[in-house]
């Protein structure tokens, strides 16, 4: 499986599922978690969209909460 990258285009895709998420952060600047690792603030498990982002699809990542555990790997 590849790494995800960490591009704008990725990270454009990506805020259509992270920001109406109920575990989102909200915290300026941080997306992506995918590519660029857990939130510096990560709350609890609230729900999660990354299952159905086209982001974590086209680089065939396996797991969710990717703002709390961090990067897929």
């Amino acid at each position: 499986m590849p790494k995800v990258e960490d591009t704008r285009e990725n990270a454009e895709a990506c805020m259509q599922f992270c920001e109406p998420c109920l575990t989102y952060p909200g915290i300026a600047g941080e997306a992506l978690f995918c590519a660029r690792g857990k939130s510096s603030s990560p709350g609890g498990k609230k729900g999660c969209n990354c299952g159905i982002c086209d982001v974590r699809k086209k680089f065939g990542c396996d797991g969710t909460y990717y703002c709390i555990s961090g990067a897929c790997q």
